[in-house]
């Protein structure tokens, strides 16, 4: 801990993910090696440096516990003479202590079937979850708890900031406890006093009919747990749905390609199609052309909102056989002749 990481990165603590983000990308531009070349060894050394804080401060887990060992350095929690109130006084509304839970992303991954009739499903998702060795608390077992003498158990102080229409008193979080109103004798060995590790939990996710690819679904309480017991964030999904080779979705309407033989083409007949909703027999009228668009009504996708249904396009495609038999190419080769082909331009 003898390097401060946001001196570092050139930052203040109070800076967000991005500005973390920002800092430590212009700093790599400047100090890798590799645009080092005449002091290599040092540059390597500076690099490797930035390099471990921006891995911390990236961290949201990492970042706690890091500025909890922040606070413990600097201002003598542990020591027998705890800060004084020398710039404010203790507050006596709620303490500040609870946070919110970070929001979780993840990439829901179904079928083109699913994505029609609904899914539930069940998903290990990763996220900060409660430390079951300390409750939570962030103290070591067995250990006792106090209240924070300097905020006196509120976590937050007033401080008196001069305005134009005189002095108002600002909340400001309390330095010595960090905002938890409480002192730890030992931190937990697991979490390090922040109640929380990295972990899974298991998520039950119901997507409705007709849910789109790229949708994303948000389930409010189901994120990242809360330091000090604070509200959970929330759990953002990305629905990602798996393609299929004759299908496609338009909207709310429903694409099926369906090859059918020449002479059905020709004469008319039945194709039987399959759809998602199961088989269903079409009537294929004489001389039908290739990429013709049957139309049925209200059998596409359900609209994920209303419920109200898009309709199903059957493309059918004229499909030449793979084999033919002597007979059938002699059969084909008269056709071809009584409609006027000419012979030596279908490369016989």
């Amino acid at each position: 801990m003898a390097d401060d990481y946001y001196v570092i990165l050139g930052i203040e603590e109070d800076a967000t993910q991005d500005d973390v983000k920002r800092a430590y990308r212009k700093l790599a531009k400047i100090m890798h090696p590799d645009l080092n070349k005449n002091d290599p060894t040092g540059a390597a050394e500076t690099f490797k440096k930035v390099k471990e804080a921006y891995e911390v401060l990236s961290n949201p887990l990492k970042r706690e516990k890091y500025d909890l060992e922040l606070m413990r350095r600097g201002s003598g929690l542990f020591t027998s003479n705890p800060p004084q109130q020398s710039q404010g006084y203790a507050y006596t509304g709620p303490p500040l202590a609870p946070q919110r839970g970070s929001d979780v992303k993840l990439v829901m991954k179904i079928l083109f079937q699913e994505s029609f009739t609904g899914v539930k499903k069940g998903i290990d998702v990763k996220m900060p979850v409660r430390c079951t060795n300390c409750g939570g608390s962030g103290s070591a077992p067995g250990t006792p708890v106090s209240s924070c003498p300097t905020c006196r158990g509120s976590g937050a102080l007033l401080q008196p900031v001069q305005t134009p229409q005189g002095y108002i008193n600002q909340r400001i979080v309390c330095t010595t406890c960090n905002g938890r109103g409480i002192l730890m004798q030992n931190f937990c060995q697991r979490c390090s006093g922040i109640g929380l590790v990295n972990g899974s939990e298991n998520v039950v996710i119901s997507l409705p009919p007709g849910v789109e690819d790229g949708a994303i679904i948000k389930l409010n309480g189901k994120g990242g747990y809360g330091l000090g017991n604070g509200p959970r964030g929330d759990l953002l999904i990305t629905v990602n749905v798996e393609e299929v080779p004759n299908m496609k979705r338009v909207d709310n309407d429903l694409y099926i390609e369906e090859s059918i033989s020449l002479p059905k083409a020709v004469f008319g007949g039945k194709q039987r199609v399959f759809t998602l909703e199961g088989r269903r027999t079409l009537r294929i009228p004489p001389m039908t052309r290739s990429r013709t668009e049957f139309l049925i009504e209200s059998e596409g996708f359900p609209d994920p909102v209303t419920g109200e249904h898009g309709d199903l396009y059957v493309v059918v495609y004229i499909d030449p056989p793979e084999d033919l038999s002597e007979g059938a190419k002699k059969a084909l080769k008269k056709f071809a002749m009584e409609m006027g082909e000419d012979l030596n331009d279908l490369g016989l």
